[in-house]
């Protein structure tokens, strides 16, 4: 065990974060690591307060009469082979922090730290959230009602990513990541003898046919000029080559940066479900699984993160939108947001997120905590 500190360095609970990496929902370590340094730093200006079971609020009110900033950093790792070789890898085998979740969880413990040791004339709402990658956190936080009682302003979030270089900051307004959902269909028939396919319902038909007119009816529904994508990732059916198959499962994700073309796309496949079950004479379900509105950023604080950039000696760079996900979305529907690139790339390291060498430089946290800080103090 690492020992701790009075005011114990970002980069120590970076790498105690590193070493424990947990899955959604399931950050009962990473919130003991964190409580235990948030505690540490002996605030008296912090109250504490924890949500569901891994997430953790901290408060900081300067003035109760102006509004808040939320600040939120993601918490959980993915199921990944660690392929490093650090001294501080992961000692959870199958699992990694291939997403710098460790990295977002200590610069906000960073901010934190500096704003205790600062007291600006600012208040403050830092969020430790589990679940970004699924199933996601965001939103049951939100249904907490935990934030009613708050004025919020402006919620800020960053993401590391080694395509930008270290020292530079990337972001855009309006809309920055697309709005994922994944789904599963399901086809029940009859099953029956391959030598007499009419005693039975087959599923496998219908579910090929399902495929097929989904991928065939997207470019006549959805406009060339908003970027999509949509995969079947899983199917599954039948239980032998001569038994006609009486259930079918698949299973697919698809991606928009339009929440109208999201409803373009729910409509079809409800659509699609009902007209060959209908057609075959079997049962078919559409179920839709995790979903992430889009990530759209204020135009505001867009403009504020560039002037703040070159206050903290950090380059700004005009992004394109990716058709990655993030449930930070829910925040930026209903406050006006602000996610940022943060760049850590260099000559040793351009790995790509979820990957087993993903693995950011310990410098980059400083540039966050910066960066951070100065949108903070910078005022709304």
């Amino acid at each position: 065990m690492i020992a701790l500190k009075r005011n114990a360095l970002p980069i120590e609970l970076r790498h105690r974060l590193h070493m424990y990496p947990e899955g959604g929902h399931k950050e009962f370590k990473t919130k003991s690591i964190l409580l235990q340094f948030i505690g540490d730093l002996n605030c008296e200006e912090l109250k504490i307060y924890e949500i569901l079971e891994t997430a953790i609020l901290v408060e900081y009110t300067s003035n109760a009469g102006k509004p808040y900033a939320l600040f939120r950093a993601d918490m959980d790792a993915l199921p990944i082979e660690e392929k490093t070789g650090v001294e501080f890898h992961s000692r959870h085998r199958g699992w990694m922090h291939a997403c710098g979740h460790d990295v977002h969880m200590a610069v906000l413990y960073g901010l934190i730290q500096r704003v205790c040791k600062n007291l600006p004339d600012r208040n403050a709402l830092f969020l430790f959230q589990p679940a970004e990658e699924g199933p996601g956190g965001a939103k049951p936080i939100l249904e907490t009602g935990i934030f009613e009682g708050y004025d919020i302003s402006a919620a800020y979030a960053l993401h590391v990513n080694a395509e930008f270089d270290l020292g530079t900051v990337a972001s855009k307004e309006g809309v920055i990541f697309a709005s994922p959902t994944e789904f599963e269909v399901v086809f029940r028939g009859k099953s029956a003898h391959g030598s007499t396919p009419y005693k039975g319902k087959d599923t496998i038909l219908p579910a090929a046919q399902f495929v097929q007119s989904l991928y065939a009816s997207l470019p006549m529904i959805l406009s060339k000029d908003a970027p999509h994508v949509l995969s079947i990732g899983k199917i599954a059916g039948g239980q032998r080559k001569n038994i006609i198959a009486d259930y079918t499962e698949l299973e697919g994700t698809y991606r928009v940066m339009r929440m109208s073309d999201k409803d373009k796309i729910d409509t079809l496949m409800a659509r699609l479900v009902k007209e060959l079950s209908d057609f075959w004479g079997i049962d078919g379900s559409l179920n839709f699984l995790a979903h992430y509105p889009t990530v759209v950023n204020s135009k505001k604080l867009v403009e504020k993160l560039k002037a703040v950039a070159r206050k903290s000696g950090l380059k700004f760079i005009k992004c394109e939108p990716k058709l990655t996900g993030e449930d930070f979305g829910f925040f930026s529907h209903k406050y006006p947001s602000l996610l940022y690139w943060l760049g850590c790339g260099t000559e040793g390291m351009r790995h790509d997120l979820h990957t087993p060498e993903f693995l950011p430089s310990d410098e980059v946290i400083e540039e966050g905590i910066m960066c951070m800080y100065n949108l903070l103090s910078g005022g709304e």
